[in-house]
């Protein structure tokens, strides 16, 4: 089979005979070209996968533990599209995860023995803060995972964690506000107000995952005892174990209930005390109103201080417990056992000792006691994967664990603070932009020797400050981009000397007319900022589906830009040709008229290359927006100039249009029932050349 990755449009192959995995979503297959990628292909791919997986990859959390050959979430990396016909999006790429077993592998204190022994209560502290904090990296970023279970959490044998199944999660498009819901959900990990709920039907939030986050580190640092699994002292049959969630029955808590822990769990004092205060506002105060459950940053500065706060037995150097104990609970918990250590010492697990069968005394039988315990009823993993997962003797010494501390992703900025915060670069921006084209129009009209000295003394800095950016950033084999910076830096020189010239001019002559053109400039830029933190380009929009609806609205933004391009090209040119082939006319005169034509033309030109541009996306003739992992340098300019002059050929009309019907009498020669389509010509031409231009620049910048 052969596919093609849609940003980066690298083909690969896959031999459909070595899947890795399989399920009912799909298969996950090995990518011959990089052996740390893998391929998920859907059995039955849908264009809501396609959208969803797009805004997943354009939107990716960050990292919350950088080890070499690591990744906390198994994020999606790209897009897999079919070669040849209709393309249509079938799966996508991942990390691939290697050398790891489920969480309830080391959480579960048989198969830890027989597996993992070495893995002590300091490395279960740490799985639970890495796990904390790649959930904390989900929450910041919008994302909630819905299915919170011990099968869709992986460990490594140092203590790293890596989330998997993450295409089940429930994402939310933050432009168009759709929401990507996760259907299915384990009762044992769900919240109470969810219990018997159908998840198709419902948008969860993050407070829902914490519930099961707090479980899943309930296990980890009590001996996979779930927590509201207890002894129930009842007459009558024992509840399940989703109707004691319901209920909110926790047993190791503060309230009167009819269960008690498990006699073979540890003890809940056992815990730090800040722990132990935590789950019981999870559970207790929780129950009631689900914001009060800590969220998963609280988790990580609580576990990392219970962590700091483990001691070192004197009998066994593998038994780590709290300072806040009196004495070794690891050491009582063997006795209790009758000789099974929950963590071995290293000379036990070098001789074997901690496979030993258990030596029991036959005993007479025994009548059964009257209390009825309920265990917990294993359930089938709800989506995902199966996963064969490589068998590996364990270490006998412990592996370094991961000493960074997680740090906490940026909280990204709400719409209204985009827009408040682009708006603002959009002033100054503008009023920047306005008195540079201030500054070169007098300089090309005027003959301004000083301005066009300013320029050149901008442009030769520019380039110097361009050339040591690409020498000191860039690596060697990037050696062709270092004049790519010699050109940004010389285009960037002379645009703010341009612009500083233009201001000294105005204020030296007392030029009310380019003071003006600032103060305008500035407005627009902030209409601008406005505009472009509203809007931005959708990224919901793979390839494969570009017609109807959809491809009527790409084929407005191509046109739009296309159209631009044409009609300041045609304009320009005709007025260029006139002027060194026929009529010469002053320089003043020549650049007004340039700047005139050039403006109607770009109207024009977007305007009618919108409309055609409908007509042809609806047919499925509009070709794909370059869109690209968090776009910037030159893929970021080109789908800022595209959308940048379709956002402004839209509002320039729309703005142009209004106040020419407003004030009709600003269209001069024109008949008073025209002069809304004049106004939207000239509006367009100029929006559309300012939404080129700005789009360029803030699209490198990386301004989405």
């Amino acid at each position: 089979m052969r596919l093609q990755r849609q940003f980066s449009g690298q083909l690969i192959a896959i031999d459909t005979n070595t899947a890795i995995a399989s399920g009912g979503e799909g298969r996950i297959y090995p990518i011959a070209q990089d052996p740390s990628l893998v391929a998920k292909i859907y059995h039955r791919p849908t264009d809501e996968d396609a959208d969803k997986l797009t805004v997943m990859f354009s939107m990716p959390p960050d990292a919350p533990i950088a080890a070499p050959g690591h990744a906390s979430i198994a994020w999606p990396l790209d897009l897999l599209h079919t070669v040849g016909g209709r393309e249509k999006i079938v799966g996508f790429v991942m990390p691939r995860v290697t050398k790891v077993q489920p969480i309830h592998t080391f959480y579960t204190p048989k198969t830890r023995r027989e597996q993992k022994p070495l893995f002590n209560y300091l490395y279960l502290h740490r799985t639970a803060r890495n796990l904390a904090a790649a959930v904390n990296a989900l929450h910041a970023r919008g994302y909630v995972i819905g299915d919170v279970n011990e099968s869709n959490i992986l460990v490594t044998d140092t203590a790293l964690v890596t989330l998997v199944d993450t295409d089940s999660f429930q994402v939310r498009d933050p432009y168009t506000g759709y929401v990507y819901r996760c259907p299915v959900g384990k009762p044992e990990f769900t919240p109470p107000e969810l219990q018997g709920q159908t998840f198709r039907e419902i948008d969860r939030a993050p407070e829902h995952d914490l519930f099961g986050l707090a479980i899943l580190i309930f296990q980890l640092l009590m001996e996979g005892t779930h927590p509201f699994l207890g002894v129930y002292l009842g007459s009558d049959e024992p509840p399940s174990l989703e109707a004691r969630i319901r209920s909110g029955h926790f047993p190791s808590g503060t309230k009167r209930i009819p269960y008690r822990p498990m006699p073979a769990a540890p003890p809940f004092e056992m815990l730090h005390p800040r722990l132990r205060q935590m789950f019981l506002r999870c559970f207790e105060e929780g129950h009631g109103n689900p914001l009060a459950r800590p969220d998963a940053k609280t988790w990580v500065n609580a576990i990392r201080e219970a962590e700091d706060a483990l001691i070192t037995c004197s009998k066994n150097n593998q038994h780590k417990y709290g300072n806040h104990l009196s004495r070794c609970p690891w050491c009582d918990r063997s006795k209790l056992l009758k000789g099974r250590d929950p963590f071995p010492s290293r000379q036990a697990v070098r001789s074997g000792l901690h496979l030993q069968p258990l030596k029991t005394k036959r005993k007479k039988p025994q009548p059964p006691p009257q209390v009825r315990e309920t265990p917990v009823r294993r359930q089938q993993p709800s989506t995902g994967l199966p996963r064969k997962l490589g068998q590996y003797q364990p270490p006998l010494l412990p592996m370094p664990m991961s000493s960074r501390t997680p740090a906490a992703p940026a909280v990204p900025l709400t719409k209204f603070e985009r827009i408040v915060q682009d708006a603002a670069w959009g002033s100054v921006w503008g009023g920047l932009c306005l008195a540079a084209v201030a500054g070169v129009f007098w300089a090309v009209a005027e003959g301004g020797g000083a301005m066009l000295g300013a320029i050149f003394v901008g442009s030769i800095w520019g380039s110097f400050f361009g050339m040591m950016w690409g020498i000191f950033t860039l690596s060697p084999n990037q050696i062709w981009r270092k004049w790519g910076g010699v050109l940004v830096g010389a285009v960037w020189g002379a645009f703010f000397l341009a612009a500083i010239g233009g201001a000294v001019f105005g204020a030296i002559n007392n030029n009310p007319a380019i003071g003006q053109a600032i103060l305008c400039g500035a407005g627009v830029g902030t209409v601008w900022g406005v505009v472009w933190a509203s809007f931005p380009p959708p990224l919901a929009m793979p390839m494969g589906r570009v017609w109807g609806r959809r491809g009527a609205g790409l084929g407005a933004v191509w046109g739009a830009f296309l159209g631009t391009l044409a009609g300041v090209c045609l304009g320009s040119g005709l007025v260029l040709w006139q002027q060194y082939t026929g009529v010469v006319r002053s320089n003043n005169e020549f650049a007004g008229l340039l700047l005139g034509v050039a403006i109607v033309a770009a109207g024009v030109g977007s305007l009618g290359g919108t409309v055609s541009g409908i007509l042809l996306g609806f047919c499925g003739f509009a070709p794909k927006l370059p869109i690209s992992f968090q776009p910037t340098g030159v893929k970021g300019g080109t789908l800022g100039a595209i959308w940048g002059s379709f956002l402004g050929a839209i509002v320039g009309a729309i703005f142009g249009a209004g106040l020419s019907a407003i004030f009709p009498d600003v269209s001069v020669g024109m008949p008073v029932e025209l002069a809304p389509v004049a106004g939207a010509i000239v509006g367009a031409g100029l929006g559309t050349v300012w939404g080129m231009v700005s789009g360029i620049v803030w699209g490198a910048l990386g301004k989405w």
